[in-house]
């Protein structure tokens, strides 16, 4: 049964611009809905907030016209059902992210005041999103993410493509008008690639690696819909590693899809040949001075300067892709691995013996050399020439 941790605001006011505090919390819709959807699926379902404290229902969620009435009362029933739940919240220090196949955030204006500078949820969210496991982020709520710093103190979500209440809709709150910020304007400054659906306040949800946004309340459904078919086919190994190299991303792109190269910077394949240049190639791999193999391998993405991925038919079928991001002094390298099916028992058995019984731990510290070598040789190859 898969488990998703829902993180709920436990803000009951948004502080505005000119110090008046506007009445908030989560939005009905949006934590109705996904909830419902979820326990139909099967799914278990806890709630935290930060301290454990009791969360509020914003008030304007549950009025005209935040829907059609019978859509209210449907939803006044459903959260008075599940009243005991959100009176008892865990307390979000208190949960590991690890222990659940989803980590799933509702909005409302209630994330804008608490989650946004939130350390613990921004810790979550840093560790959620680099370790692979799906991340679901849903109108207000991609705001939890400005507080999410990464070890190397940048912001995880950088490069990412994720969507969240635009401007324009935003603007449509009397209110708003006084917000010390704007949703959309903060995301696209700290580096996500923003988007938007066509039509306001129309369903629109984006999904990019293993983070999932909705735009807007209209798009609760259609998110938790997907979730819900996505981790049913859920892939059985996902790893994501990122890094920071003092290179433009023209010259990273170069280097990485330059497969003739792939021994100078990974750990496993010490030598790689085009087969069908910039479509198929082969990779010879070993894992230690026994557990040797060569894996096919046929290009499904080449755009330069912004990714380069490839998908491996054997000994496992597997998709690796190399996320190209500019940003300040070089360009923010994210690769990642996702395997959609467990790999051959025979294929386990051989790892095991030679020492690997743990891959997910065993490629992460393969994909942290990686990126580690490619900083090495991107600078090696930048270095002036010593004179004759």
């Amino acid at each position: 049964m898969p488990a998703v941790l829902m993180v709920v605001s436990a803000a009951d006011r948004w502080t505005l611009l000119d110090g008046s505090r506007h009445p908030t919390g989560f939005w009905a819709e949006e934590f109705a809905e996904p909830h419902r959807l979820f326990r139909a699926a099967g799914w278990r379902v806890t709630v935290a907030t930060p301290d454990g404290r009791v969360p509020t229902v914003d008030r304007l969620s549950l009025r005209f016209p935040a829907g059609s009435p019978w859509r209210l009362r449907r939803y006044r029933r459903y959260l008075a059902a599940h009243a005991d739940e959100l009176r008892h919240p865990s307390a979000l220090h208190e949960v590991d992210p690890a222990d659940y196949d989803l980590v799933f955030y509702p909005g409302g204006h209630g994330p804008m005041e608490d989650l946004a500078a939130d350390p613990v949820s921004g810790a979550l969210l840093a560790r959620t999103v680099q370790s692979g496991r799906p991340l679901a982020l849903l109108c207000h709520a991609p705001a939890a993410t400005l507080a999410a710093v990464a070890a190397d103190g940048s912001w995880p979500f950088a490069g990412y493509t994720m969507t969240g209440l635009s401007n324009r809709e935003e603007l449509l709150n009397r209110f708003a008008r006084k917000a010390p910020w704007l949703l959309e304007d903060q995301l696209v400054a700290r580096g996500a690639r923003y988007v938007k659906g066509a039509v306001p306040l129309r369903p629109h949800v984006s999904v990019d690696r293993n983070l999932y946004t909705g735009q807007n309340p209209a798009s609760s459904v259609p998110l938790a819909r997907r979730l819900i078919a996505d981790l049913g086919s859920a892939p059985a190994l996902s790893v994501t590693v990122s890094r920071t190299v003092a290179a433009p991303p023209d010259r990273v792109y170069a280097l990485i899809s330059d497969i003739t190269r792939m021994g100078e910077w990974s750990p496993e394949t010490y030598a790689a040949r085009w087969r069908e240049p910039g479509r198929r190639f082969t990779g010879s791999n070993r894992i230690g001075p026994v557990y040797r193999w060569r894996m096919t391998a046929t290009v499904t993405q080449a755009a330069p300067g912004r990714a380069f991925a490839f998908t491996t038919a054997w000994p496992s079928a597997s998709t690796w892709r190399y996320d190209l991001e500019p940003v300040a002094g070089g360009t923010r390298i994210t690769e990642s691995m996702t395997r959609a099916a467990p790999q051959m028992a025979l294929v386990r058995l051989i790892q095991s013996a030679v020492g690997v019984r743990d891959r997910a731990a065993h490629l992460r510290a393969g994909m942290t050399t990686t990126l580690e070598r490619l900083d090495a040789v991107l600078r090696r190859d930048t270095a002036p020439s010593s004179p004759r």
